[in-house]
């Protein structure tokens, strides 16, 4: 009897549970960055709705410590970790392997950033149980996974942060650095032939939002199976929220082009501004070379902060969170953290994507739209922007939803 004939039966007797192999090849634990919440949300709701085996791929740090972490995170699930092939992924070296392969496989050198060597054996011995369902391949660096997963299950899916391609002339049209426009042109074509390639060997997709569903489209003629937007756990609103203060927040990630193009496009425009009105600027995030922070600490009304082990008490004297991007795709994890914790937003539409307008004080479309939007700030647009953004993410935003996604995500595709 093949595996879609005799599926596992759920703990309550009343649907069967579908045999599923997850492979993510960034380590979901701990979750303290955007790739880790959106692995760590698929595997959890995976592991609430299947018979779960998941394949994880080492990050650089990651210890037996996070291994247990995400064990207990996943309770009945079999959990494979497999170690990274370079350990050292930002070293020379390493760089240099990179982009050589990625040329030489026409495949965007970042994607073997997180590359196990053992990968291909391991699903090939989980190929040989005849026991799976489903595979799904979380996250784009799980893509070359896709040739090897066929053998595993009769269904591969696919499930996409990014339609690259669509991210790539989008940061040709708007990132204003000539170096984050040549890296967009360089890896245009070998995100193209990627995902073209990718594609061809899945079944299905899921993608974060209704717009990255339409560039899929637009790009590749597909339609998603799925459209699943990333959420985040519910958290109290942080204490010491203060909507009277002269403090804004900034919160992302500095490695990713669109975060730091956005952060210097609004201290271009609205430098002048916060000094003027005697705003602080508060920038918190991982991964900022020595040369972004400098720049930052040398940058009048701009308080770094770097990394910080505590969002929450970041959060301490601030009025409002600004999320200024004008580039990259589908729901922003680093809006809707800022949503959790209750802070008011202005954001640009980019940031709002798949959320909505109404879950921000102010929505500036352009760098200068920004100084206005400050101009124009009142502490009760400000209290009245934040309860409406939690009620943007009790209606929409919560874990159960984004299981009862998986659940659809999972169940048998209509037949043609």
């Amino acid at each position: 009897m093949s595996s879609a004939e005799s599926p596992t039966a759920d703990p309550t007797g009343t649907a069967p549970r579908p045999r599923v192999l997850a492979v993510s090849t960034f380590f979901p634990w701990p979750v303290d960055h955007g790739d880790a919440v959106r692995r760590s949300m698929v595997l959890q709701a995976l592991a609430e709705s299947a018979e779960l085996t998941a394949v994880c791929v080492d990050r650089p740090g990651t210890t037996a410590a996070d291994e247990v972490a995400l064990r207990a995170a996943l309770p009945g699930a079999t959990v494979h970790r497999l170690p990274l092939r370079r350990a050292r992924v930002t070293s020379l070296r390493a760089r240099v392997a990179r982009t050589a392969r990625g040329l030489a496989t026409l495949t965007p050198p970042w994607v073997y950033r997180q590359e196990a060597p053992g990968l291909e054996e391991l699903l090939a011995q989980e190929a040989a149980t005849g026991q799976y369902d489903v595979v799904v391949l979380v996250g784009e660096p799980a893509g070359p996974a896709a040739p090897w997963a066929r053998r595993v299950a009769p269904r591969v899916v696919w499930d996409k942060s990014n339609v690259l391609t669509a991210s790539d002339l989008d940061a040709l049209r708007t990132v204003s650095s000539l170096l984050g426009r040549v890296r967009a042109l360089t890896t245009l074509p070998l995100s193209w032939v990627f995902e073209r390639r990718v594609l061809a060997a899945v079944d299905e997709v899921w993608v974060t939002s209704r717009e990255e569903d339409d560039r899929l489209h637009r790009v590749f003629g597909r339609r998603s199976r799925l459209v699943l937007p990333s959420t985040v756990a519910p958290r109290s609103p942080a204490a010491g929220l203060d909507p009277t203060s002269r403090t804004l927040l900034w919160v992302s990630t500095f490695g990713y082009t669109p975060n730091w193009d956005g952060l210097l496009r609004f201290l271009d425009a609205a430098g002048g501004a916060l000094v003027a009105g005697g705003w602080t600027l508060r920038v918190v995030g991982a991964g900022a070379t020595p040369a972004q922070e400098a720049r930052l600490r040398a940058t009048p009304a701009v308080d770094y902060r770097g990394f910080v082990a505590d969002l929450a008490e970041a959060c301490s004297g601030v009025a409002a969170g600004v999320v200024p991007v004008w580039a990259g795709a589908g729901v922003k994890l680093k809006t809707l953290t800022l949503m959790s914790l209750g802070v008011p937003l202005l954001a640009t539409p980019v940031a709002l994507e798949g959320i909505g307008p109404e879950a921000a004080a102010a929505v500036p479309e352009t760098p200068a739209d920004f100084v206005g939007a400050l101009a124009a700030l009142r502490p009760e647009d400000l209290i009245a922007a934040a309860t409406r953004a939690a009620a943007v993410l009790e209606d929409r935003f919560t874990s159960e939803a984004f299981t009862a996604g998986v659940r659809r995500g999972l169940s048998p595709p209509p037949r043609d």
